[in-house]
């Protein structure tokens, strides 16, 4: 099982290394089958939710930050901005882009407080 793990890890790890994927199908089954060795993967479950943004996935990138805990969520916590805001859930995107001070994040809370005026 271990190498397993680690055989999948590596294969995860190799593909985020190549600048040049843009398929992100290719890396949602890389990352699914990492988490079939490691369910708990946190890099891997953050990249399993960039892939489902990617694709416009945004309720499926949902269901994995919940399901994932707050170790998940305080890790990809741009990305659960932006999930929410996507979803349709502008209010909450704004409580979750709240929480962190990067451009980035002020660039999400700004788009969901737009949107939430705007309904």
């Amino acid at each position: 099982m271990a190498s397993t793990l680690s055989s999948a890890s590596k294969s995860l790890s190799s593909l985020l290394t190549q600048s040049s994927i843009d398929d992100h199908e290719q890396l949602l089954h890389a990352a699914d089958a990492t988490l079939k060795s490691s369910k708990n993967d946190l890099e891997a479950q953050h990249v399993k939710i960039v892939a489902l943004l990617k694709l416009d996935r945004f309720q499926d990138a949902l269901a994995i930050l919940q399901n994932g805990g707050d170790q998940l969520k305080d890790r990809a916590r741009l990305e659960w901005a932006y999930a929410l805001y996507k979803a349709g859930k502008p209010a909450k995107a704004v409580e979750v882009a709240r929480e962190g001070s990067t451009r980035a994040m002020r660039h999400a809370q700004a788009q969901a407080v737009r949107t939430s005026q705007v309904a």
